[in-house]
């Protein structure tokens, strides 16, 4: 009850001094800007919050100072004083005595220590903040500089802040390092900066060090990393962790995405021409009207990524994973997609003009309107695709192991069965259609 009292009054007081103390420093600054008031009035509340909290310290150590000599001597009795004749302490009792007073002064070193550890804690995390800071502005000092060599050392001194700062400083190494690649990175529709091969030597750094996967797993993972509209042609981002990044217009021709990380990426409108996306997870990215002429997406796992309208002219998708998949209207012509996986991916018109599907996986894709002119299905397992037509399939390459559905569709919409051999596999497209033209053959 007593301490309570104390604390009570002694913020009573601690509230009064404060308001006065603003009260006459608003009087003196009666003529200043509203800013510097504002600015005086922080200053002074930090410096009554610091005070308030001496005070408690001061305070806290009086009570402990002024009960513990009480608890050693009369807390005994107090807790077990009906167990104890204080006129003739026996052997039992004086042990007991001992054994309570040895208890209180154990319990108050136990918490002295504690208190000594959490402050030791603080000042630890105090240093700790004072040398990040120290390092963050040597790194900034170093990015200024002209000689690129100095410039990488900054980046590589974030890059080390970024992985062992507390998430928030991270964060802000993150965003510095974010802020150098858009100003020094050209834009695309730059007129003024040279387009090259391949990013700047420091370019090149600020990009691996924001992009490892160490690196990304210590910043807040609301900030989304921003690089749309940049020149990045040949940029080395091999195994890179690029999750939400936005690279809508951007040109990363040439580039190495080998293993490249690209959930939630925004590749609308990119050109990744010849780009090297191999073993790379492309889940519920966009890449819609990309130009992908080239590149090779070998192994690649594209799960609910969108490629409406996109080019892949030439592009190496073999024995890629593809579900879920948009390509309506996309241009796969030449594309290879030997061994890949379609499932649940619609191609409707799609263009897949000699486009190579040998031995390829197509289960519950929608095929309406593609073209397959020249296109190699043999040995392709189209057996559960939806919207095949005869004409689709006649106008491709087929043998006698490719997979067909158990009906098509004409362009008159009528359906026309597919009659099975004697040993249970179906006959060539080719024998079919000469049978329709022929039936007397």
């Amino acid at each position: 009850m007593r301490r309570r009292i104390t604390r009570r009054v002694l913020r009573a007081a601690l509230r009064r001094v404060l308001l006065a103390a603003l009260r006459a420093h608003d009087a003196v600054l009666g003529i200043g800007s509203e800013l510097e008031r504002r600015r005086a009035r922080v200053r002074l509340k930090e410096r009554a919050q610091r005070w308030a909290m001496r005070a408690l310290i001061v305070t806290g150590a009086l009570v402990i100072l002024g009960v513990l000599p009480w608890l050693v001597w009369r807390g005994p009795y107090v807790i077990d004083g009906e167990y104890i004749d204080r006129n003739e302490l026996a052997k039992g009792s004086a042990a007991l005595v001992t054994g309570l007073r040895t208890a209180v002064v154990a319990f108050t070193a136990a918490l002295g220590a504690g208190i000594a550890l959490l402050y030791t804690a603080r000042t630890y995390r105090l240093t700790r903040r004072g040398q990040i800071t120290d390092r963050f502005t040597k790194a900034l000092e170093r990015l200024g500089s002209p000689e690129i060599y100095v410039r990488i050392g900054g980046i590589l001194a974030l890059e080390q802040i970024v992985q062992d700062a507390p998430e928030q400083a991270a964060t802000d190494a993150a965003r510095v390092l974010g802020h150098f690649i858009r100003d020094r990175a050209p834009k695309v529709l730059d007129a003024v900066k040279p387009l090259t091969d391949e990013p700047a030597a420091d370019v090149q750094a600020a990009l691996a060090a924001l992009t490892r996967t160490e690196s990304r797993t210590h910043v807040d993972s609301r900030e989304k990393l921003d690089f749309h509209g940049l020149h990045l042609d040949g940029a080395d981002l091999t195994h890179a962790d690029l999750t939400h990044v936005d690279l809508h217009g951007a040109s990363l021709a040439g580039a190495d995405l080998t293993g490249a990380m690209l959930t939630d990426a925004n590749l609308s409108e990119a050109t990744l021409t010849d780009a090297n996306l191999s073993r790379a997870t492309l889940t519920d990215a966009n890449l819609s009207q990309a130009a992908l002429a080239g590149a090779r997406l070998a192994g690649a796992t594209l799960t609910g990524t969108g490629l409406a309208g996109a080019t892949l002219t030439g592009a190496d998708l073999s024995g890629a994973t593809l579900t879920r998949t948009i390509l309506v209207g996309a241009t796969l012509t030449g594309a290879l997609l030997s061994g890949a996986t379609l499932t649940d991916v619609n191609l409707s018109r799609a263009t897949l003009t000699e486009a190579s599907l040998f031995m390829a996986t197509l289960t519950n894709a929608r095929l309406d309107q593609a073209t397959f002119k020249e296109a190699d299905l043999r040995d392709a397992d189209l057996s559960c695709s939806r919207g095949l037509t005869l004409e689709q399939v006649t106008s491709a390459r087929t043998d006698e192991d490719t997979k067909l559905p158990a009906t098509f569709y004409v362009s008159t919409g009528a359906s026309v069965p597919i009659p099975r051999s004697p040993d249970g596999k179906r006959p060539p497209v080719s024998l079919v259609a000469r049978a329709r033209r022929n039936p007397d053959a």
